[in-house]
């Protein structure tokens, strides 16, 4: 079964030769920690200036990774995956907004988003993030149990009918909608907010889908109650089951402020409860649906095995395996080859704009720098094979 992911020519077959050497390249500097390092900190802090020689250079390390600046940019992604099985979710990547106009149109970005997948037969699922539909410390506060004030309690209900709306539209066009993951200081917030629209869109079918971050200490027992919540009030539960993306983050806070990491203290550990969230949602599939986002090789192995145990169907639609753009193809197309339902996770947007998002998943992905390797080692293993190959004809 390991061997399974080892098929460099079938998980490469969508790439051009050049675009593996521009990968192989890519990937270099990637598992190189300094040079990773160094680069995430002048994003951070120059990302934003638009001069030609920075944007031509932000072009070429980051166009692997996201889907295009404009919704028809997409379209030639999704239709490249889509001819090898692999599916696409399209996510407006912006992550800094703060007032009610921007909220207002991110919106209407997602509706029109849902709209689009709906009139394909790639797109799956949308997905919308929380603090793009509202400010951070309405969420904050909420998870603190603090009162809100008379204007911050109206500024919630615009926060509520905006998600109401996009489920509403979700439900209207038969697409999922899966609400992204936040910082753990509004998690909490989050998980409630996100049950409230499932008992009310998820009746006879799963619509609405949670994020849950598995390296967070407390992850499975929320699973097991949002689970326990959706037997008592009789609504299918959603989930995806990811690792996290906070993670240097939230150290940082937990230090700062002298608190117990929210973290689990090892990936030994954060391994062991992603798995155990699998094991538990495969085991509850009457009235759970999963999308498993994961780059583990191992957890990927771990859920095939699993539904093989329990008989699952390669193509049930109750399981859906997911990697972000650009990342662990070797996976992706090899489970879509074998029959099973994957989507890619494809963020779009002007380049300026998705500098935060980049620089934080590129932050994160440096602490699975053995992954990252392995994938250079497959890039290089099929641009080998391929070089051979030409001089044979």
């Amino acid at each position: 079964m390991r061997d399974i992911f080892n098929n460099h020519s079938s998980a490469f077959a969508h790439r051009s030769t050049k675009e593996l050497k521009q990968l192989v390249r890519l990937f270099r500097l990637l598992s190189n920690s300094r040079i990773s390092k160094l680069g995430i900190h002048l994003m951070k802090r120059f990302g934003h200036i638009q001069v030609l020689g920075l944007q031509y250079l932000q072009q070429w390390l980051f166009r692997p990774f996201y889907a295009g600046k404009s919704l028809l940019e997409c379209e030639s992604t999704v239709t490249s995956l889509s001819n090898f099985g692999v599916h696409s979710y399209l996510n407006f990547a912006i992550e800094e907004t703060s007032t009610e106009s921007e909220f207002d149109t991110n919106c209407e970005i997602v509706q029109n988003l849902i709209i689009h997948a709906a009139n394909t037969n790639n797109i799956p699922f949308s997905v919308c993030k929380p603090t793009s539909f509202g400010c951070k410390n309405l969420f904050q506060k909420i998870n603190a149990k603090q009162s809100l004030n008379s204007e911050e309690e109206k500024a919630w209900k615009r926060v509520m009918n905006r998600f109401r709306c996009c489920c509403q539209t979700a439900q209207k066009h038969g697409v999922a909608l899966l609400v992204d993951a936040e910082e753990y200081s509004m998690q909490i917030a989050v998980d409630q907010v996100v049950l409230d629209l499932m008992r009310e869109f998820n009746i006879s079918n799963v619509v609405v889908y949670n994020t849950v971050q598995l390296y967070l200490v407390d992850a499975n027992y929320r699973l097991k109650q949002m689970h326990l919540q959706a037997i008592q009030d009789s609504f299918y539960l959603g989930v995806k089951l990811v690792r996290g993306a906070y993670m240097e983050k939230e150290r940082k806070i937990a230090h700062k402020h002298d608190l117990s990491s929210p973290i689990c203290a090892s990936k030994v550990e954060t391994d062991k409860s992603f798995n155990f969230a699998v094991d538990y949602c495969t085991k509850h599939l009457s009235n759970i649906a999963m999308v498993i986002g994961s780059h583990n090789e191992e957890s990927m192995i771990h859920a095939i095995k699993l539904m093989e145990q329990y008989e699952i169907k390669r193509s049930d639609n109750r399981i859906w395996f997911s990697q972000l753009l650009g990342m662990s193809d070797h996976i992706s197309l090899i489970l879509a080859d074998r029959g099973y339902n994957v989507v890619k996770f494809a963020p779009f947007g002007p380049m300026d704009k998705l500098i935060p998002y980049l620089a934080r998943r590129a932050e994160e992905n440096t602490a699975i720098a053995g992954q990252t390797t392995r994938e250079l080692i497959l890039l290089q293993k099929e641009l080998e094979r391929r070089t051979i190959l030409a001089r044979v004809l």
